[in-house]
């Protein structure tokens, strides 16, 4: 482990937690050591050779382990020499574990940490502020919605208690055999999300509320977003949350595929330069003692889906380079390994295998959905015609044909391309749920499918393990059984040395992070540094930089104050504040209530979302899909005419807020040209003729700004900078045409280009 200081941004330095300081003590002149803080709620501190070290063991002696002056390999070599195989198998476990009602832990967390002996877990709690859990009724507090679905009952906490109950974890840790801190991660939570969905990301909540990813592309201010990073530190850094399942390194060439809004751009060069600014600015080239370590995701590329379809469903599996353009999705993640991260995180989806589409079949290829059904019956005929292109650059020997199986269980992506030939030495995280009993016959829509081995559902869990483990796996998401892995060591289908392997990899984070020597955090201090006010002044301003002015037509924009103002999807008493005499044309489920004729302008806020999935247990009991994300069958609409069509006639899976027809009919009422659009782009929609939302006298994409950005920019008070992430289509043709792996669209399918975005003169 590097002794040196991590060194921090001036806007964190008043807020380094107690764990994270370090002091000086070379009074001898022997050496340049510095003696970190050192604290332990369950054994006495170690006093050897004029410095302090925690009694990890608690037998009084200071064990190589346990001298944070030994490298993190030296550590962690000893200490996997005293191991278990069990503790072994534990460390390469991590799944969802929320703190209950007022952070308190309960049997779950007594069973992940004393029988299945882990010590990594997801940490998904929604945080409010303590303003805001005070004004919660106890029956309101403790309330954690649904027992089922991704992650179990999440039940509201404050910042402080988020601590507490981390502190806790880390007590429980701190009393097994050998000490093994606990390393909390989480999905991104500090962006404005009005569509966040379970297992995918958190909404920002108590933390800073920072525009979206492609919001922060928008920007393409890297100085802003170096700030983002050192803003996001330090607020996880408060609540002991050390570790991140993020960012989204995946590029968004395949605009159907609904997880656009988790990435930055369709450039591979912008992406490239935020990554290095994320790793810089939130974990640093060397892990140290105030690091957030980064897993990056989803190797190599999830942006290329077939169709959009996303794999955490049985229609995503396979992913398609007909533009031929595998190495293009690498180049972020390469800038990530070349900046020292942590760890990276494999898709679920198949790179190789065959070349087909639904109307030329590839009789070697498995088209299955699941249980006999297969995947023409859920895609609409316009898809059919789609070709699906492989890589085989890094295949395999497993599936049919080499190489038709997923990215997690490929020995050629992972080892070959990611270990060899990239040189990446950290972690190997498993997406969520990669292996699993065998799915019972059941469609997306009725269920949460947790096996996604894709390809290989014909093996059961235990060559699934023994697979995903030789192809270079070290720790498995979502998995809480020490038995199921422990059992393919035991059987002698995998060595216990390549176990080790994977553990010394574990164990350096940790050890690298000086969880060791320090694992708590000061609770009191929480509260004050998770959204303070100068944090979220920064993440104001971000917002403001991340409004994209698309068209301005004879200068609509900004609008005059003492005018009237008529507006829909967003806080009438915001636009009021800034002058204009405001009438609020909808109600609170965005349905228009009012009449617009003879207000001057109209500001429509628009939203498009997906129909959420009400879940029972694991299951959906409306038509809608877990994850999020279009019907199968709806997967290439994107234009704003169709998502408001019920083209099935059984509702479209669209939602699109307000509705487009009541849009339209204030478009007719104040004119159109008087009409200002901001429209929240969560995927690349297209702005489609038939829609007449291209006659509007001005339109703002956002990316997760809130009213009060908008507003500014368009009463004038700040001058739009924002510049498109992705290039939009000016048709719903051109997103059939387009190549899933391709960041442009075929000739004279663009209406703005990527980087496109006025200013006012």
């Amino acid at each position: 482990m590097s002794n040196k200081l991590f060194t921090l941004a001036p806007i964190a330095v008043a807020l380094i937690l107690a764990g994270c300081n370090s002091s000086s003590n070379s009074s001898d002149g022997k050496d340049d050591l510095v003696q970190p803080i050192v604290q332990s709620r369950v054994h006495d501190i170690l006093e050897v050779d004029g410095y302090q070290f925690r009694d990890a063991n608690g037998d009084g002696e200071l064990a190589p382990y346990e001298d944070w002056r030994l490298t993190s390999e030296e550590r962690a070599a000893d200490l996997v020499s005293r191991m278990t195989l069990e503790e072994k198998v534990g460390m390469m476990l991590i799944d969802t574990l929320n703190a209950e009602a007022y952070g308190y832990i309960g049997t779950k967390h007594q069973d992940f940490v004393n029988r299945q002996k882990m010590n990594r877990f997801i940490f998904r709690n929604n945080i409010l502020t303590q303003e805001e859990i005070d004004a919660l009724t106890d029956e309101e507090r403790q309330d954690g919605g649904a027992a089922g679905g991704p992650g179990g009952p999440n039940y509201v906490i404050s910042p402080r208690e988020a601590a507490q109950y981390m502190n806790t974890v880390q007590e429980l840790t701190e009393r097994t055999r050998l000490g093994i801190p606990a390393l909390f991660k989480s999905n991104a939570r500090n962006h404005i999300d009005p569509n966040a969905k379970a297992g995918i990301n958190v909404d920002s909540g108590a933390f800073t509320g920072w525009p979206k990813e492609g919001g922060l592309a928008a920007t393409g201010d890297m100085e802003l977003i170096a700030e983002f990073g050192e803003v996001m530190r330090a607020e996880w850094n408060a609540i002991g949350l050390r570790g991140m399942y993020g960012y989204m390194a995946d590029l968004a060439t395949e605009p159907r595929w609904y997880r656009v809004h988790e990435t930055f751009s369709s450039d591979a060069d912008l992406t490239s330069d935020i990554i290095q600014t994320l790793v810089d600015n939130l974990q640093g080239e060397e892990v140290g003692s105030d690091s957030i370590v980064l897993t990056m995701k989803h190797f190599p590329g999830g942006g290329p889906q077939f169709l959009g379809s996303d794999p955490h469903y049985f229609a995503g599996q396979h992913q398609s380079y007909p533009a031929g353009k595998f190495d293009y999705h690498l180049k972020p993640f390469i800038t990530a390994i070349d900046a020292g991260v942590a760890a990276i995180m494999p898709y679920y989806g198949i790179v190789g295998g065959g070349d087909w589409s639904i109307n030329i079949p590839d009789n070697e290829t498995n088209l299955d959905v699941g249980n006999g059904q297969l995947l023409e019956e859920l895609l609409h005929p316009r898809d059919h015609d789609t070709l699906r292109v492989a890589n085989n650059d890094y295949s395999t020997e497993v599936g049919q044909p080499a190489g038709n199986v997923g990215v997690a269980f490929s020995k050629g992506i992972l080892d070959d391309l990611l270990r060899k030939k990239l040189g990446f030495s950290g972690v190997i995280n498993s997406d969520t749920g990669i292996i699993n009993d065998p799915n019972n016959p059941h469609t997306d829509y009725e269920m949460m499918h947790n096996n996604r081995a894709w390809g290989l559902q014909d093996k059961n869990k235990t060559e699934q393990f023994v697979i995903a483990i030789e192809a270079g796996t070290d720790v498995f998401s979502g998995f809480n059984r020490n038995d199921e892995i422990r059992t393919v060591v035991e059987q002698g289908l995998v060595s216990e040395e390549r176990i080790d392997e994977s553990v010394k990899r574990l164990l350096k984070v940790q050890f690298d992070l000086g969880l060791f020597e320090n694992a708590y955090v000061d609770a009191d201090k929480a509260n004050e540094i998770v959204g303070n006010a100068e944090f979220q002044e920064k993440a104001q301003l971000a917002q403001r930089k991340a409004v994209v002015l698309l068209d301005n037509q004879d200068q609509t924009l900004p609008l005059r104050s003492n005018t009237s103002l008529f507006t829909m999807g967003m806080d009438g008493d915001i636009a009021k504040e800034y002058g204009f005499d405001v009438t609020v044309g909808d109600d609170d489920d965005g349905n228009k209530v009012a009449d617009a004729t003879g207000k001057d302008h109209a500001l429509i806020r628009v939203r498009v979302d997906n129909i959420p999935a009400v879940i029972s247990g694991d299951i959906p009991n409306n038509r809608a899909l877990v994850f999020g994300g279009a019907d199968f069958d709806e997967l290439s609409v994107l234009d704003f005419t169709s998502m408001a069509n019920d083209i099935k006639g059984e509702g479209s899976s669209w939602v699109v807020t307000p509705s487009l027809e009541d849009i339209q009919a204030v478009m007719d009422e104040v004119g159109p040209e008087n009409t200002v659009l901001s429209i929240y782009f969560r995927q690349p929609y297209v702005l489609d003729n038939e829609s007449r939302l291209r006659e509007a006298g001005a339109t703002l994409a956002t990316f997760g700004s809130d009213d009060r950005a908008v507003m500014d920019v368009v009463s004038g008070k700040f001058n739009p900078q924002g510049k498109l992430p992705f290039a939009l289509a000016n048709s719903a043709e051109a997103i059939i045409r387009q190549d899933s792996d391709d960041p442009s669209y075929k000739d004279g399918d663009t209406l703005y280009p990527l980087g496109h975005g006025l200013s006012y003169k």
